[in-house]
């Protein structure tokens, strides 16, 4: 397609969720609103509503009746992207938690890497239970060959925060531009302080929340958590009757729930977080453990506190600690509006465009191409 702004193409790993990460495929696809979406399979119900007017584009994974279980289609995501064949645009985006970035580009294209983090999957994390690695380790030599080499084959990558961008260093030895991810900071009112804590995270082991709701009963405080997963079950069974579950929400449910709520508590990490931007946007402290993406977006003991051990008491002490700050609604949001939405499009347009200018074969065409939607 050629429409006046060059031809852009997007690819994102699979949109079957309501992350952060399709949020941000939801933006780019804002900016560049003609441009296909390739992914591995998308699932209409279970991500964002708006991705139905966006040209999809899928592979044959899509054909497999999973949603919720997609991750053990995991041994031949490599081959459902290779199947795409060489994607043709002048610019082609992915959106890559693992998989995006090892999709194949015609010569002219210029292949750009947004980059949520390396997989965490194959690099460590979600290898943590000594099963997985028992079941796994044969493979897993092959696959980070696999996905190292992929690495190599893109023109640029773009991290969605310094952290991200030390890991991409360390895993692929690749330097990395920093590019904040988009928070809608504008549908938030900064308002006093209520009553409850809050979380809003999808309800998996390494988010922690396990952690964050043994808190709340020790200490008899109210908690609302937002959000579905795995874990629910055994964090209900586990919970006292302060804490509430309310499933996953609708964004202006959500938005309610931040405007009213004590605190903002992330007790995992997040290589970005865009929840704890939001929280801060709606005039409200974070609480988070401190490692990973709330580093670069917490003033600490102005915008929110830190605690540095992932324990209950731990946690509780940071709680006690938000109380007694006492910066207004208004100023914890105003640190907020560096990563709003139109950050995001000023900052990624540069990125690309700086790095298109020092590849003189694209010098004459592409910049043209790279006008998002304004």
């Amino acid at each position: 397609m050629n429409d006046g702004l060059g031809q852009v193409a997007i690819v994102h790993d699979y949109l079957n969720q309501q992350g952060g990460a399709e949020r941000v495929v939801l933006e780019m696809s804002d900016m560049w609103p003609h441009a296909p979406v390739y992914t591995s399979l998308y699932r209409r119900d279970s991500t964002f509503a708006r991705f139905a007017s966006r040209d999809v584009r899928t592979t044959l994974l899509d054909r497999i009746p999973v949603d919720r279980n997609f991750r053990m289609l995991f041994p031949i995501y490599p081959l459902a992207f290779r199947a795409l064949g060489k994607l043709d645009a002048d610019i082609v985006i992915s959106s890559s938690t693992g998989w995006a970035h090892a999709v194949r580009t015609s010569e002219r294209a210029f292949h750009v890497v947004y980059c949520h983090a390396p997989a965490r999957w194959l690099w460590g994390e979600y290898l943590a239970a000594p099963v997985g690695r028992m079941l796994l380790a044969p493979a897993v030599g092959a696959w980070k060959r696999w996905d190292a080499a992929a690495a190599r084959r893109p023109d640029l990558y773009i991290a969605n925060s310094f952290t991200t961008k030390r890991r991409i260093a360390a895993v692929y030895g690749r330097d990395a531009e920093v590019v904040y991810p988009p928070v809608n900071v504008e549908r938030f009112t900064p308002s006093p302080r209520g009553e409850r804590l809050l979380t809003v995270a999808r309800l998996v082991g390494h988010k922690r929340i396990d952690l964050l709701v043994d808190a709340a009963t020790k200490a008899g405080l109210g908690l609302d958590v937002v959000g579905g997963g795995p874990a629910l079950a055994d964090l209900r069974a586990r919970a006292g009757p302060t804490v509430e579950f309310h499933g996953e929400l609708e964004d202006a449910a959500v938005t309610d729930l931040l405007e009213r709520c004590r605190a903002y508590c992330t007790p995992g990490w997040e290589d970005f977080g865009i929840a704890p931007v939001e929280a801060q946007a709606a005039g409200k402290p974070v609480i988070a453990f401190a490692r990973g993406g709330v580093l670069e977006t917490v003033e600490e003991d102005i915008s929110g506190v830190f605690f540095r051990r992932q324990d209950v008491d731990s946690l509780i002490d940071a709680i006690k600690r938000s109380d007694n700050l006492e910066t207004p609604p208004e100023q914890i949001a105003e640190l907020a509006a560096r990563f709003s939405a139109a950050r995001f499009r000023e900052a990624l347009t540069e990125a690309i465009s700086s790095a298109v200018r020092g590849r003189s074969a694209l010098e004459d065409r592409a910049l043209p191409g790279l006008r998002p939607v304004q």
